[in-house]
Order: structure tokens, then sequence, then C-alpha cells
């Protein structure tokens, strides 16, 4: 009766083996010469020298038969109450398909279904159909007026030499949680759908898991090619063959750079520029997602990149053509930075265009030029000037350097609030008016 090891028993073991036929056993050994009869079985319990004697003797004739049976009768009612107490439901039926058992669960959902009886025949007819060696998944309705009701199962059934043992488990969780994904992937595939950015996302297994309309447009890549699940290493071959990225120099160096390319995409590292020889230019972004997943992004720039160089090719337009005006000339803006400035302002004031333009400010500007002039009350006013935005005039001042030279501001209001300012000779004035006398230089 007890296990086969050769490791002593404690008391407690021994107590529990045998208190299921006889109860009134003691917890401890401290109770001497003690004797227990349950009808079938004594059992004496005697001290010695040192240690205690138990004794158990049945009153059948063949003990070991009665050890025997006991002991199965023991188990397969501990059996009976664990298959009876299950969580999952276990039915027994005849080879004909008559319910010859069920445990509690079993009946718990017969109670909404005319009992056991009926409940077993309705299932029966929902699996008549199904082939049960290997689990099965079931939708029963257990009322037709009670949609809550309703239970997904997964069943199994075990055909015995008596007849046939089912097994359902719940999966009620498992399904709503399966329906809220593929409802929540059919929402991303939707949203995705109407995206202009090409997008292709690959599982931890590198194989492509999603793509949308828009990659196959920008690709050009077979949509039944990204039906099959390529590799990323694959999918990356087929843009190289269709000619959608640069063409590597080396194929070696291009294996190796793909390579560092996931491992910077799962670190969200990962963004390149290509521009390819039919004239498009594509942004390329790699964003590392959960579970060890990775989305590559692809956005057609083509256009961008066209307006952002014709709107460069038009400054240096504009700067070429202020360039070659004699006068000195800056733009200042409504808040009163510096913009522009050609080749004659940059001689004149001695300045860098390129490194001043982002610090100047008109109050800066003015300081410089008064410094070089003469006093006269001009610059207050010009600052003013450039940063209100009321109604403004055209203007211009006479102004003498302290060397002696003459010159002429004109100042005129142009779009947008800026202010132009221009610096010109006296004698380039004159020259423009007929009868006036030319340049007299006055000693400062």
């Amino acid at each position: 009766m007890l296990s086969a090891s050769d490791e002593p028993q404690s008391w407690q073991v021994i107590h529990r083996l045998l208190y299921p036929m006889m109860p009134d056993l003691p917890e401890t050994l401290v109770e001497l010469n003690r004797t227990s009869q349950d009808g079938e079985l004594h059992v004496d319990i005697h001290r010695t020298e040192d240690c205690f004697r138990l004794t158990l003797r049945p009153t059948a004739t063949n003990q070991i038969d009665w050890f025997k049976a006991k002991q199965t009768a023991i188990l397969s009612k501990q059996r009976c109450d664990a298959v009876k107490h299950a969580p999952d439901l276990i039915w027994f039926t005849s080879r004909d398909g008559v319910l010859l058992w069920s445990n509690d669960a079993f009946s718990h959902y017969a109670e909404s279904h005319n009992g056991p009886a009926a409940f077993c025949d309705h299932l029966a007819q929902i699996l008549s159909d199904t082939n049960l060696s290997k689990p099965t998944r079931v939708k029963v309705a257990l009322a037709d007026t009670r949609p809550d009701l309703n239970r997904w199962l997964e069943v199994t059934r075990q055909d015995t030499d008596n007849g046939c043992v089912f097994f359902a488990t719940g999966i009620d969780g498992m399904v709503h949680a399966e329906a809220a994904q593929h409802n929540f992937v059919q929402t991303l595939s939707k949203t995705f759908a109407n995206l202009t950015t090409g997008l292709a996302i690959f599982d931890r297994d590198r194989r492509l898991m999603l793509f949308n309309p828009a990659l196959v447009d920008l690709s050009r890549v077979p949509i039944t090619f990204l039906s099959a699940r390529p590799t990323l290493f694959e999918f990356f071959d087929k843009l190289r063959e269709c000619r959608v990225m640069p063409e590597p120099k080396s194929y070696d160096d291009w294996r190796e750079r793909l390579a560092k390319l996931v491992a910077a995409a799962s670190d969200d590292r990962f963004r390149e520029t290509w521009t390819l020889a039919s004239g498009q230019t594509f942004d390329i972004t790699g964003q590392p997602y959960p579970d060890g997943a990775i989305a590559f992004l692809f956005n057609d720039i083509t256009a961008e990149v066209s307006l952002t160089r014709g709107y460069r090719v038009e400054l240096d337009t504009l700067q070429s053509v202020i360039d070659m005006i004699e006068d000195a000339v800056c733009v200042f803006d409504s808040q009163g930075i510096l913009t522009l400035c050609n080749t004659a302002y940059a001689t004149l004031w001695n300045t860098d265009p390129d490194a001043g333009i982002p610090e100047t400010t008109i109050l800066d500007a003015t300081q410089t030029w008064k410094s070089a002039f003469h006093p006269s009350p001009l610059w207050p006013e010009l600052r003013d000037f450039v940063t209100n935005t009321t109604e403004r005039a055209s203007w211009d001042t006479d102004l003498r350097r302290k060397d002696g030279r003459e010159l002429v501001c004109r100042i005129d209001p142009i779009c947008h609030g800026a202010t132009l300012i221009r610096f010109c000779h006296r004698t380039q004035q004159l020259d423009t008016h007929k009868g006036t006398e030319g340049l007299q230089i006055v000693s400062a």
C-alpha cells in the first residue's frame, strides 16, 4: 500500500494512507496499545522497547486480495472525485451514443439545454461529421434566446472497450481574443490601404507579414511575390532586381550592408534616401515593433525634392541678380532680421553674409552704419520704419562718411512687411540727373 521507495516513511504519510479506512487513527503516536476495528480491518498499535508496531489484520480469509481490493477502491474514489470536479467537461457514452456518466461541469452546461441526456444528444449532432481524433473546435448554442450563453468548446474523443469518453475545454476567452485580434488587423489593413506611404512589416522570423497597396505601387514588386511572405533579404533583393533601390557596386558589400540595415532598423536607427536612375527619390525608414518585428516605411519624396531644388535655383538666381547690382543692397524682414544682402554690401561693410545673416538685426546694422557716418537723425527713424507694420512709403536721405564721401541711403518697403535698403554713391545719383554738378569732396 506504500510506494515502492525504500526510504523510511513517516507516521504522517501512513496516517494519510489509512485515514480513509480508519478515520479514528491518532494523528500522533502517543496512544499506546490501541486497537481499532472497521468491520473488515483490525488496526493494532503497540509500543515495544524502542519503537511502535502497527499491525493491520483484515477479517477476510485472503488478506492479500483484501489489501489489493482496498487500495484499488481508494484510488478509484480519488480518481472519480478528480474527474467529477474537473473544470473541463467530461462525459462517457456507450457505442450507440447513450449517455452513461458525466461530471459536474457537463451537468452545469446541460442545465440550459434540458438536462444532460438532451445536451449529450445536441453535442452528438454537432460532432457527427467531425473527426475527433484531434482537438476540434465547436460552437455550442445553449439557448436561442440568450446569446450570452453560447460557448466555444475544444472537444476530443477517446474510444475505450466500454464506450467513448469525451473531453471538452472551454475556449471562450481564446476565441474572443482571436476575434478581437482579427478585427484589429482588419482595421489596420483598411487604414494602411489608404496611406500613400508604402508599408512592409516583417515578423521576428524576418518574413513579410503585412504590406499595403502603396508598397506595390511604389516598389513595382508583383503582389504574388509579396503574398508569398518572402524573407527580408529576398524582399530587398527583389527591390534591387526591380531597380527600386540604388545599384550596389559589390554584391558582397551589399549583403553585408543589408545585415547592418536590419540591425539599425531593430534599434530605430535606420533612415536612408534612395535616388534612383528613373529620377524618383525615396525616403526609407526602419522602425522596431513589439515581439521582434521590424517595419519599413517607403515615402516617395520626388515632388518635395524637385520643389526644394527649384526653390534653391530661384534663390541662387535671385542672389546672382542682386550681386550684379553696384549699389550695396540689404533686406530686413518685418522683425528687423537681415535676410538678404549682395556682394557690394558685404564689401562696403566688410561682413560675411553667410555667417552674419542669421544673427544680424537692424539694431546691429545701424550701430555699424552709424560709426561710419557723421551724426544723423536717420538711424532711429530707420529702425522704427523697418519694424513698423503700418502704411509706409519710400524715402531717401543723404549721408556723409567720415572720410568725406557722400552716400545716398534709399529705403523702400517691399512685400510681406520687409524693407529694402540701398547705399549708393552720390556720383551715381548725380549722373542720373542732367545738369547736376560733379561730386565735391569736403574735408571732414
